[in-house]
């Protein structure tokens, strides 16, 4: 039902505007937990709402992430599935092109413990992160992210069209 809902919302966003506000990225993400390491590679759309007058602006984002390795923790290996999470990002625009954002996330994870279970968690989060305009359409960014003990590390480049 939450999945179904985060898809929902996610499309209520499309006919807001026909202008340049959307924008895609991709990235490399570390998730750590409990002495747990899994990388994981992800996309993600985003919808800039249009701008009022200044330099703050509101971001949502939609991001999917599948995992790219394991580890092995007490003979059990561990895989990231996939990670799915839809974030509303306040941004802050400095005039040099750089960026700072805060943003409240609910996010789902699962897991593969192999030969034993599959766990699967939505969690609220909060993440705030840096980033870069490479040129009016491309930019480069880092972020950290909290969902209840689970710690988010992750780069990533966005294009805005």
């Amino acid at each position: 039902m939450l999945k179904k809902s985060l898809i929902a919302l996610s499309l209520l966003t499309l006919p807001l505007t026909a202008s340049a506000n959307w924008s895609a990225g991709a990235g490399y993400a570390n998730f750590s937990d409990n002495g747990i390491s899994l990388d994981a590679a992800y996309a993600s759309m985003s919808y800039l709402f249009p701008k009022q007058d200044g330099k703050f602006v509101v971001i949502s984002e939609l991001r999917y992430a599948a995992g790219i390795s394991d580890d092995t923790v007490g003979g059990l290996e561990i895989k990231l599935d996939n990670f799915t999470a839809f974030s509303m990002r306040g941004q802050y625009n400095y005039d040099n092109g750089m960026y700072l954002y805060a943003a409240p996330s609910l996010a789902q994870l699962s897991l593969n413990v192999k030969n034993a279970a599959s766990i699967t968690s939505w969690d609220l989060g909060l993440g705030a992160g840096v980033g870069k305009k490479l040129t009016d359409q491309a930019s480069v960014e880092a972020s950290y992210e909290n969902y209840d003990g689970t710690d988010v590390f992750s780069v990533g480049f966005k294009y805005a069209f």
